[in-house]
């Protein structure tokens, strides 16, 4: 009987943190099949980037989303040097604006994402994301032109375990 109980504690122990969810910052392949290329553990309340250069103006520009509690992302802010196509052009829809040191910083979006779409560029976009001071060149881990959703996602533990070894295997 004691060693019954001993292997069901041990079988608890190594089992239930494979069950455990934990939260992860997923980059998806966004075309439909939502295949993982990239994951990384994040929580509620933390902030991610998307930095980019503007096709037209050349100039950078650093979209920042946060983590919402319901696992959602909320856009925080935007900040960039020039105004140009397909940028904010003055404050709308509740957004707020500064301008210090020729930076445009606009912020108080509104603005709630289930996943961030985000259509990687082919020549000089060179998408970005940037998370805890890492940098994941979007092109590296689709291909330019292509399209990627990034988004929250809670899993088991194992599931995470299973799809980083996927990835592993694939950039062998």
């Amino acid at each position: 009987m004691k060693k019954r109980t001993y292997y069901i504690i041990l079988l608890l122990i190594v089992v239930l943190p494979l069950l455990y969810p934990i939260t992860l910052l997923q980059v998806v392949e966004g075309t439909g099949e939502e295949e993982i290329l990239y994951q990384t553990f994040t929580q509620p309340q933390e902030l991610f980037s998307v930095r980019w250069v503007h096709s037209v103006s050349k100039q950078p520009v650093i979209e920042t989303y946060k983590i919402n509690k319901d696992y959602t992302v909320g856009m925080h802010e935007m900040l960039f040097t020039e105004n140009g196509p397909n940028l904010p052009h003055g404050p709308e829809g509740g957004t707020k604006w500064e301008i210090k040191n020729g930076v445009f910083r606009v912020y108080n979006y509104d603005l709630i994402f289930e996943k961030v779409p985000v259509r990687i560029g082919q020549v000089i976009a060179n998408h970005t994301l940037v998370y805890r001071d890492k940098e994941v060149v979007l092109k590296d881990i689709d291909r330019p032109g292509g399209f990627v959703h990034i988004r929250v996602n809670k899993t088991p533990f194992i599931k995470y375990l299973y799809k980083e070894v996927q990835l592993w295997l694939k950039t062998k």
